[in-house]
């Protein structure tokens, strides 16, 4: 099965210097807990979810309408296309330990998202996509390793 015919293609999004606050807004609208992060060109720069917001909050002690969605986004971007096979999905969300991927074009335009619930919800009866899929939740739970880094004063 393609990503094309799961994904969810209504998605919204925040630009970079958009406030945390307008993604917060979105996540409660929508009932998402991730919203792609966009430049002016609508490519993908990153995506934040409700953890993001939550630990960033915290950890600079401000509200979430002081903090750019610029700056806690992450620099490394997951992502796949709508070509794709919902079987190569499911292998990045192992590798890489995460529930949803933005579906970017070949100019990493957005075109939707797809999550592990996308995938489950869509396999039916099929016992071998459901294994594939319970398989990959165990590899997402799996706790990573603290890394802890110097701070320089």
């Amino acid at each position: 099965m393609k990503v094309k015919k799961i994904m969810t293609k209504t998605v919204e999004v925040c630009g970079e210097s958009d406030a945390l606050s307008e993604a917060c807004k979105i996540m409660w609208q929508k009932d998402c807990g991730v919203v792609p992060i966009v430049n002016k060109k609508l490519k993908v720069v990153g995506i934040i979810t409700d953890r993001d917001i939550m630990v960033a909050a915290f950890l600079q002690n401000k509200t979430v309408s002081e903090i750019n969605c610029s700056e806690i986004v992450s620099e490394e971007i997951i992502s796949c296309t709508s070509a794709d096979k919902v079987e190569d999905v499911l292998k990045l969300m192992k590798k890489y330990q995460v529930k949803r991927l933005p579906v970017v074009d070949e100019k990493e335009i957005l075109e939707g998202i797809i999550s592990i619930t996308d995938i489950l919800l869509s396999s039916g009866d099929d016992k071998k996509m459901r294994k594939k899929v319970l398989k990959t939740i165990e590899a997402i739970s799996k706790p990573r390793p603290i890394v802890l880094k110097a701070i320089d004063e």
